[in-house]
């Protein structure tokens, strides 16, 4: 019996990134049985997008169902998407990414090659009008998948960023952007996303997968191109509240990720500098050096500003 796909993307005043990614839906060598667009209250012409491309002039036509959530926010438009999915596996796109036409196709096989996987997540890579922060969203995503990969030797950069990397190895945690989960194990053992989160459900549910000693595989053919932030307030902002999500993060699930994180700067710093050797010219190391500790620094702030805000919600 053939699973049914399903895909989930969530939206929210973004017409023009959910354009884009809508046609690349249009280019994959397989479509899903059906595509969920949640319109989380948006107030320009998303709608508008969602519907030029459900219409009988598109080609192909697209099999989506057009969703309207009137509470914003991520976790309330996403548990409504997981609500409204009919099909066996649940493939999840942002709206700010575009999808390499095999993705859906490698998806699928993904959970045929690892049929007791939980999860598939794939690999993202950066599309910017400014390469800086291209490439700082690049490295971060490397420290991430290094952090996360649970493999018997650290993960080289040399081969990470090598054109033939195409390595499937066991994760533990999901980045919300390009992944897919097996609906039976959501059912099961009643994975949820958690509405305390803003930001980070997708981290919070890599943690209740693992905790119920679930599977996760990064199967890194499985590619998208993600549309970084392109000014440096939007970066920083970014950073920013990745920090807040560090400390919600690591107040649930007790464990000091802030610790770890100063613990391993020095090597961050040192993969830094051999991070901008291979993919940028040396001229470009002063301004790319700033940046990076200004992403520290937001990050940091983030993480304490949420830390102070949880500790007076308990006074």
């Amino acid at each position: 019996m053939t699973d049914k796909i399903s895909l989930v993307i969530i939206t929210r005043n973004r017409a023009k990134m959910l354009e884009v990614c809508l046609e690349s839906l249009t280019k994959q060598s397989i479509l899903p049985d059906e595509i969920i667009v949640v319109d989380n209250a948006s107030t320009d012409n998303t709608k508008e997008v969602i519907a030029s491309y459900s219409s009988s002039d598109t080609t192909p036509k697209l099999p989506i169902r057009y969703i309207y959530e009137k509470r914003i926010g991520m976790p309330y438009a996403q548990n409504r998407g997981i609500k409204e999915v009919s099909g066996d596996i649940m493939l999840f796109l942002d709206d700010d990414c575009v999808a390499e036409k095999h993705w859906t196709e490698n998806m699928i096989k993904s959970h045929k090659k690892y049929p007791k996987a939980w999860a598939i997540q794939g690999r993202t890579y950066s599309i910017t009008k400014n390469k800086t922060y291209g490439l700082l969203a690049e490295f971060n995503r490397f420290i991430s998948v290094q952090k996360h990969a649970k493999t018997n030797h650290p993960l080289s950069m040399e081969k990470y960023f090598s054109k033939n990397f195409n390595e499937e190895i066991e994760f533990l945690t999901i980045d919300g952007n390009n992944f897919s989960l097996k609906r039976s194990y959501l059912k099961k053992y009643k994975l949820h996303l958690d509405e305390k989160f803003y930001r980070g459900l997708d981290t919070d549910l890599g943690k209740q997968i693992i905790e119920k000693n679930g599977s996760i595989v990064l199967f890194s053919n499985t590619c998208v191109f993600h549309q970084e932030r392109s000014t440096l307030y939007d970066f920083l902002e970014q950073r920013w509240h990745t920090g807040r999500t560090t400390a919600r993060i690591e107040k649930k699930w007790k464990f000091p990720s802030l610790k770890t994180n100063m613990i391993q700067f020095p090597k961050k710093t040192f993969y830094f500098f051999l991070f901008c050797k291979i993919s940028s010219p040396w001229a470009n190391l002063p301004l790319l050096l700033f940046i990076f500790l200004l992403d520290k620094l937001y990050y940091l702030n983030g993480y304490f500003y949420e830390k102070r805000l949880l500790s007076l919600s308990e006074q």
